[in-house]
């Protein structure tokens, strides 16, 4: 089955409340990697785990790709062609933090798998190979899905983002490279995903407005609601004198 038509039917410029439920959603996305950004520069840690980068480049650069063909097919169509420039602009977010893995988060990273003084080149080898494994994982699971399962895959991309941090500040122990402000911008990400209203819902009510999606909501709600009372349970970071004021 192809989702395209659907899809295209469903975004359209006489269908407001959708449009503007997609704009909070895609903004949730891009808020948590200015975080990222934020983050990774200022202390040298990212609030996400390498494998989440990983994962993501796949991802954003399989559907930057996939989506801009099928506007070549679908006469442009202008939502088409926006999702695909949006995850363009991911892609290169990830290219980004991927660099930063390399640089200042190697040891962190790949330590427990590769032992301690990980090379830069040991760190890029990894990140290829799980790389390579996520873009055959991704690519065989859209078969699966079926031709056009953008929506699908968006929302399963937020159920990572509501785990994956959570795991890493829990390993962490402590609010380096993470924070109370990401983990309640993932919180309200999160809960925006699984609303009766919100993008997925409105846009297909015949995928996403069932039992079962509105129970897996409640879990990962709960999961990155968790994530925020453990941050803010940890110390808070300390200001340096001179130094810019820690992100909070």
């Amino acid at each position: 089955m192809s989702w395209y038509e659907p899809l295209i039917a469903a975004f359209t410029f006489d269908n407001p409340p959708l449009l503007v439920a997609a704009g909070i959603t895609f903004g949730f996305g891009f808020w948590e990697y200015i975080y990222s950004f934020r983050l990774t520069s200022r202390e040298g840690r990212s609030p996400f785990p390498v494998w989440m980068h990983t994962f993501y480049f796949a991802h954003d650069s399989s559907w930057a790709v996939i989506l801009m063909l099928a506007a070549a097919r679908y006469d442009w169509n202008w939502f088409l062609v926006g999702a695909s420039v949006a995850l363009m602009v991911w892609t290169a977010f990830e290219v980004y933090n991927l660099t930063m893995a390399v640089r200042l988060e190697r040891e962190e990273a790949f330590a427990s798998s590769l032992g301690a003084g990980v090379t830069p080149k040991a760190a890029l080898v990894a990140i290829v190979v799980q790389v390579v494994g996520f873009y055959a994982l991704v690519n065989l699971l859209i078969a699966f899905m079926g031709a056009g399962s953008f929506l699908q895959w968006a929302a399963l991309t937020n159920v990572v983002m509501a785990v994956g941090p959570a795991l890493l500040s829990l390993r962490r122990r402590s609010r380096t490279g993470g924070g109370l402000g990401v983990a309640c911008v993932i919180l309200l990400g999160t809960v925006n995903t699984f609303l009766p209203a919100g993008m997925f819902v409105l846009a297909l009510p015949q995928v996403f407005d069932t039992t079962w999606f509105y129970v897996a909501g409640v879990v990962f709600s709960a999961v990155a609601a968790a994530h925020v009372v453990m941050v803010a349970r940890y110390p808070a970071k300390e200001r340096v004198p001179g130094q810019r004021r820690p992100i909070w």
